[in-house]
């Protein structure tokens, strides 16, 4: 069953039962929480409001997607936030973590994503790595989780590998055997990357959601709404309305 959602990066520091307020009304399926210090959810939260956030969610009917970390490949000392955050991941009933490859090389990546799914082995939560930093493309992204034979997955951000020049039937058949998500959202120009309503810019969402779908994934399409780092940006529950009917197909 496809599921459709939305990143609390567009809804930046709001309280657990507003963000769940949203996604009910607009009928999302999922929320995938950033974690990060400026929000309500972060590896601070006692186990207390751990189970009061898995409750919330459970009541509300609504799926806690994949967490979105800032844990990067780059970091040689990712495996003590990663730790934190995974303990994080199933105290929520998370079913992944996403992480940032970072501006490092491939074969440093490669490294640490390995030592990475090893520290994941068994605690029921995937490692996810988005299309992003110094490893935009679809082509980038394949070749760093090819190394993992499988372990891990891969968040394809459709601005990104846009901005690579990387068309997306081809994005799409790279990344195709490891897709753990899809994220959508829309902007004016490369340059110009401020949020706008999805539909009204210029990446080509229907057509690759179409694309996606019709490649056989059934995993989350997520929208994600830099709203957290554009004052400007477009209206988040107007933009959200937008994304979810491009999410399914309508």
């Amino acid at each position: 069953m496809y599921q459709a959602g939305f990143s609390t990066l567009g809804f930046p520091g709001r309280p657990v039962p507003e963000v769940l307020d949203v996604a009910t009304r607009h009928g999302a399926d999922l929320v995938q929480l950033r974690i990060a210090e400026d929000e309500p959810v972060n590896p601070g939260l006692s186990s207390r409001g751990r189970a009061e956030v898995a409750s919330r969610f459970g009541d509300a009917g609504v799926a806690v997607g994949a967490l979105a970390t800032y844990v990067r490949l780059s970091d040689p000392d990712l495996l003590e936030p990663l730790h934190t955050h995974l303990e994080l991941a199933v105290d929520l009933g998370a079913p992944a973590l996403r992480l940032f490859p970072g501006d490092t090389e491939p074969e440093v990546a490669a490294d640490r994503l390995a030592a990475a799914v090893d520290a994941a082995e068994g605690s029921g939560v995937r490692l996810t790595v988005e299309t992003h930093d110094a490893f935009l493309s679809g082509t980038a992204i394949a070749r760093l989780l090819a190394g993992v034979t499988g372990r891990a997955g891969a968040v394809w951000d459709l601005l990104h590998t846009w901005r690579s020049g990387e068309k997306p039937a081809d994005s799409a058949a790279l990344l195709g055997p490891y897709l753990a998500e899809f994220q959508i959202k829309d902007v004016s120009s490369a340059e110009d990357r401020r949020p706008l309503v999805p539909g009204t810019g210029v990446l080509p969402i229907r057509e690759t959601v179409a694309l996606v779908r019709g490649n056989g994934f059934t995993g989350p399409i997520v929208f994600e709404h830099e709203a957290r780092w554009y004052a400007d940006a477009a209206p988040f529950e107007e933009s959200l309305a937008a994304a979810l009917r491009l999410a399914r197909g309508e």
